[in-house]
């Protein structure tokens, strides 16, 4: 269950996302985001991507590795980085 206030990603078009975009792409991207209350009060949503983490197909591991990073710093409180990071 998630927690308000914290961050994760999602990346539909990433590897094994099941979209079959990514067949005709060579890069992807992992967008980070806040979960954060719905307005009915009843359960979480996704906030807008804060930042985005981009990459090739081929460096998949380095890209996630490097959005969960972010989410990390940015649970934290310390994420200075730029809005898109290209890998």
């Amino acid at each position: 269950m998630p927690i308000i206030g914290d961050h994760g990603f999602s990346g539909s078009c990433a590897p094994g996302g099941g979209s079959e975009w990514i067949g005709r792409s060579h890069t992807f991207s992992y967008g980070i985001f806040e979960w954060v209350l719905k307005s009915s009060g009843k359960g979480f949503k996704k906030s807008a991507v804060k930042v985005r983490v981009s990459g090739p197909v081929s460096k998949e591991a380095l890209v996630r590795e490097h959005a969960e990073k972010i989410v990390k710093e940015l649970n934290y409180g310390i994420y200075s980085g730029p809005k898109h990071v290209k890998i």
